[in-house]
């Protein structure tokens, strides 16, 4: 339930980084996917201070980070404002940290020569395709994420991510079978009721900017001809 409060890290940095005016209304709309967000999670049987506190960091420095990518997607001065350049910058540095975790705490390589799904040269070429299958769709992922974030905002990436999270509910149903509860269903209209309401919130501010008088600019002519 902890990691469903990104949303509000994302516009609470929006906030302190100009990306957005403070509205009561769209830190309504927020606050309410999010409470959708929760009643579809499961209560906790056991608490752990540590885990509460990593997730809880984890999400603030979700928001910040997305904060920061579109600080560098809508800069200019900055040089880096394509996201394909942008993506192609961070993706080392990334990749060298999550490799150095894995190391720490992992122990990737004894992992691998225990494990089944490597035994074979069959099995290493199946892991190996499926890791590249999804190391693409991550990819593409993160890609459009980025797109999104240049061509929006970072709060419509998070409204973007809780439509996923719906999504994922759907498919776990449709695949997997899982049976939803009352709170589950709870949550999800009112993930959905908030969605709509994020839609109508940026349609009318799009239709009221469109709609916005334009400020005459005064031109003063000169009656002496220059030669």
């Amino acid at each position: 339930m902890v990691k469903s409060s990104t949303p509000i890290w994302v516009l609470l940095f929006s906030f302190m980084f100009g990306f957005e005016k403070p509205r009561v209304r769209l830190a309504a709309i927020i606050g309410l996917m999010v409470t959708g967000v929760i009643l579809t999670v499961e209560g906790e049987t056991k608490f752990d201070m540590a885990g509460f506190l990593l997730v809880l960091v984890a999400a603030i420095v979700s928001g910040l980070r997305w904060n920061m990518t579109q600080l560098l997607l809508q800069e200019d001065r900055l040089g880096i404002d394509n996201p394909i350049a942008t993506l192609y910058h961070l993706s080392p540095i990334m990749f060298v940290i999550m490799l150095l975790l894995s190391l720490i705490f992992e122990n990737p390589i004894d992992q691998f020569k225990e494990s089944k799904h490597f035994d074979t040269m069959f099995h290493f070429l199946e892991s190996f395709g499926l890791m590249a299958i999804g190391g693409l769709l991550a990819f593409a992922m993160t890609l459009a994420e980025l797109y999104l974030i240049k061509s929006t905002n970072t709060v419509t990436l998070s409204v973007a991510g809780i439509s996923k999270e719906i999504v994922i509910i759907m498919l776990s149903v449709l695949i997997y079978g899982d049976v939803l509860t009352r709170k589950t269903l709870l949550g999800l209209f009112v993930s959905i009721v908030g969605i709509i309401w994020y839609n109508y919130y940026k349609m009318t501010k799009a239709q009221q900017a469109d709609n916005a008088p334009y400020q005459m600019i005064p031109i003063h002519s000169n009656s002496k001809l220059e030669d």
